[in-house]
């Protein structure tokens, strides 16, 4: 039979005429690329949460593994969701998502359970940490949060000159101040009502503020540090041995000591196990929750970086982070209570 074309219409073809074959003319007749389903992306979540878990582990010998290590929180509330959809839709991948839960539910439970209420007597001491940011200009809200809190000492990390200079007002309630260079444009500065001695071979040698003073007749030591951010190998080597350094210097007090500061590590971190997580240290937040101190303009990544320990010459009574305006951390606040006469006999 013959066919003849006129302006793109067949003509001379029967009506009842079906084609030899199906042709498909519909876009959604194709198939759907498997990167678009949820199954993909629950797959991927799932494998790669098995993989940073495990990468975490290896955290002390490298600087990138570590970084994994701190998300503890997230991780698990992804594991969570991630057990509920292969529960749903039954796959072998629900073996290691309840794995993870687990894993990285019995890290977290220590943090967030035995939340102690604030104690009903006043502490003998009270000590306040901030990071208050080193871009910041105006300095006026960390002055109020000083004169409110009124700590017996307080320790303020990335400070600047201008800064440092700033908290002269302070000067009638807290006549006795050290300060050092810590890092890149950052200064520490502690400020305190009792004179003290301050260690000068850590300051110069360790970029470290040892004080020696006392409160209500007991001697008590303050340590704190600044290290680098961990986000290259040489960064990390010099933050885990300050941190090695603290901890062997606050573990050798024979007074009651509080060590404080912003770590730039959390609870979850294998370098926080080697130097930190010691007989002789007890973290301050242990008991009044995890409380997280940063990014506090991003909540959902929040971690606890910022961190507060006392040897066995303190009990911590309370324990509370509160929001520092214009900075990128929360302050940290530490109610001690002296508990060992031993120490302040020496």
């Amino acid at each position: 039979m013959l066919y003849r074309y006129n302006n793109d219409v067949l003509s001379n073809v029967p009506t009842n005429t079906t084609a030899p074959y199906p042709v498909a003319t519909r876009r959604s007749a194709r198939r759907r690329p498997a990167y678009k389903s949820v199954f993909f992306w629950a797959k991927a979540a799932t494998l790669a949460l098995l993989a940073v878990s495990l990468l975490a582990l290896l955290g002390r010998w490298f600087f990138l593994f570590e970084l994994f290590s701190h998300f503890v929180v997230q991780y698990l509330l992804v594991s969570a969701v991630l057990v509920l959809y292969w529960l749903i839709r039954p796959h072998y991948l629900v073996l290691p998502a309840i794995g993870c839960f687990l894993w990285h539910g019995v890290q977290v439970y220590p943090w967030v359970s035995g939340r102690q209420p604030a104690a009903a007597a006043p502490a003998d001491v009270r000590v306040l940490h901030a990071n208050v940011l080193f871009s910041r200009h105006n300095y006026q809200p960390i002055r109020q949060l000083i004169e409110r809190e009124n700590p017996d000492v307080f320790v303020l990390q990335e400070m600047t000159p201008a800064g440092i200079q700033a908290m002269q007002s302070l000067a009638t309630r807290y006549p006795y101040r050290v300060s050092i260079w810590s890092k890149g444009p950052c200064y520490l500065l502690v400020g305190s009502k009792t004179p003290f001695v301050a260690d000068q071979a850590s300051a110069r040698q360790q970029r470290v503020i040892h004080i020696q003073t006392r409160v209500k007749g007991q001697p008590v030591s303050l340590i704190t540090v600044h290290p680098r951010t961990p986000v290259i190998p040489s960064w990390f080597r010099e933050r885990n041995r300050q941190l090695a350094y603290v901890s062997q210097l606050a573990r050798q007090q024979t007074k009651p000591t509080v060590l404080l500061g912003d770590f730039n590590v959390t609870m979850w971190s294998p370098v926080y196990k080697d130097y930190l997580d010691m007989p002789e240290l007890t973290a301050c937040r242990q008991g009044f929750g995890r409380q997280p101190t940063w990014p506090a303009f991003f909540p959902p990544a929040y971690l606890p970086l910022d961190h507060a320990f006392v040897n066995s010459g303190f009990q911590t009574t309370r324990f509370r982070t509160l929001a520092v305006p214009e900075s990128d951390h929360k302050a940290l606040v530490a109610d001690l209570r002296f508990a060992a006469q031993r120490f302040a006999a020496r």
